[in-house]
């Protein structure tokens, strides 16, 4: 009875008939003039929603690096910015400055350091107040502790002192332009513990300061390694701050080593542990944020910064080493961040992946942003419970045919209703027929 209603409604030189039987039925040129015309208005706003999204991003871009290039974002890095494999002046000591303390040194009540002997490590001031240490890593970068930013992150509110020269010197005091703290730093846990603070001006170099060298990669000095660490934190624990910097020298301990003394505190991933298990040798309050590092040898020695001073259980307790961030794991995160324009890359991937996306829509010439619905052929016998039937669809858009399958309505109200869902697989074939035709890169 259903088909014989059917019958009565629909027009007659739609059907296709097997051995008397209607099983097809093609929608009328009439629906597929509709169908194009939608088909169209979709391509063309498509097309506009493309346009937009890449104008729009490249314009953030744009704006993104005339901010870098303005005040406060110096651009000209290179003199002290160097790739870890390039060499440069970064971790080399002035003469006459060597680092001479040795085990029995230490920060937490030992030998002063030679003036001049750390020319990277800096004091972040809180106000007047001395508050962290820090180490230059680049002619405007300071590499601290993210711990010291908490509750004080407003940029306006520190300065950095500079190393004194080797003649003792006064430090110079420079403003600080951002503080950028690790996105991922957890304050309960000390996890991801590091922070950037780009300086107002960069580093002059002709003076005593200069930056320590960074990490070719993510492996460090073997466990056992004799490191160094300086500042003028407290020479005990609770006690009063050094007038000078402090310096001892340190071995690296194992994970293993580090696990048992520290527990479920140590997060190895982001953490590394120094120090001797018998203690008296350690950094304590207000050291953190200085550096921990590492001799390379060679014919110029170089410093390379393998830690910043992060945590530890009291200062120089026995079986309590100090903690350090592992300033490897972030040589990417820094590098990012240390670049003439924070952020950039990520924009300019995402750029590119949005023009590969509309690719097919953005180089459609004009004269072909018009869709055409040559056939819809609907399966009688098909129908769903939601009252649409299966069909095959050929649609065309310049010289491109796609055919491909989808739902349709055979009545006013069920036709309406699946119009946006066949539209939108129209635009998906023909995207897809653009990609097996070799027009874009990616999926």
């Amino acid at each position: 009875m259903l088909l014989a209603v059917l019958l009565l409604l629909l027009p007659m030189p739609g059907l296709r008939t097997a051995l008397g039987h209607p099983l097809y039925m093609r929608l009328p040129p009439s629906t597929l003039q509709v169908l194009s015309a939608q088909g169209t208005q979709v391509l063309q706003a498509a097309r506009r929603n493309a346009q937009w999204a890449v104008m729009s991003l490249a314009m953030e871009i744009q704006h993104r690096l005339h901010g870098c290039q303005g005040p406060g974002h110096p651009r000209h890095l290179a003199s002290f910015l160097q790739e870890p494999s390039e060499p440069g002046p970064c971790g080399e000591r002035l003469p006459g400055a060597a680092n001479v303390t040795r085990a029995h040194g230490r920060i937490v009540g030992g030998s002063a350091a030679p003036p001049g002997a750390w020319p990277w490590l800096v004091r972040l001031r809180l106000g007047r107040q001395p508050l962290c240490g820090g180490v230059l890593v680049a002619a405007s970068w300071v590499l601290t502790a993210a711990h010291c930013f908490v509750g004080a992150s407003n940029e306006l509110l520190w300065t950095v002192a500079l190393a004194e020269g080797p003649r003792g010197e006064q430090a110079e005091e420079v403003p600080v332009n951002r503080i950028l703290p690790h996105p991922k730093f957890d304050p309960q846990t000390f996890h991801n513990d590091l922070a950037l603070v780009q300086l107002w001006t960069p580093v002059s170099p002709a003076g005593p300061a200069r930056p320590v060298c960074l990490p070719r990669g993510p492996p460090e000095p073997p466990a056992g390694t004799p490191c160094s660490i300086a500042g003028w934190g407290a020479l005990f624990e609770d006690g009063p701050e050094a007038e000078a910097v402090r310096e001892a020298r340190v071995p690296l301990l194992s994970e293993d080593t580090c696990r048992r003394a520290l527990g479920p505190g140590l997060r190895p991933s982001s953490m590394l542990c120094a120090g001797y298990l018998a203690g008296g040798v350690d950094s304590c309050q207000g050291d953190s944020g200085g550096p921990l590092t590492c001799s390379e040898p060679g014919p110029r020695p170089r410093e390379v910064l393998f830690g910043v001073t992060s945590w530890g259980d009291g200062c120089g307790e026995p079986g309590k080493p100090g903690v350090y961030t592992r300033v490897a794991v972030f040589k990417d995160w820094l590098q990012e961040q240390m670049s003439d324009c924070p952020g950039m890359k990520a924009l300019q991937q995402r750029l590119a992946a949005l023009q590969r996306a509309h690719a097919w829509l953005l180089q459609l010439p004009s004269e072909h942003l018009a869709m055409d619905f040559h056939e819809v052929l609907a399966d009688l016998g098909s129908k769903t419970l939601t009252g649409l039937f299966r069909a095959w669809v050929r649609a065309g858009l310049g010289d491109r045919r796609v055919v491909f399958p989808g739902l349709v309505g055979l009545e006013p109200a069920t036709l309406a209703r699946s119009l946006p869902r066949l539209l939108v697989q129209a635009l998906q074939a023909f995207r897809s027929a653009a990609l097996a035709e070799g027009e874009l890169e990616g999926p």
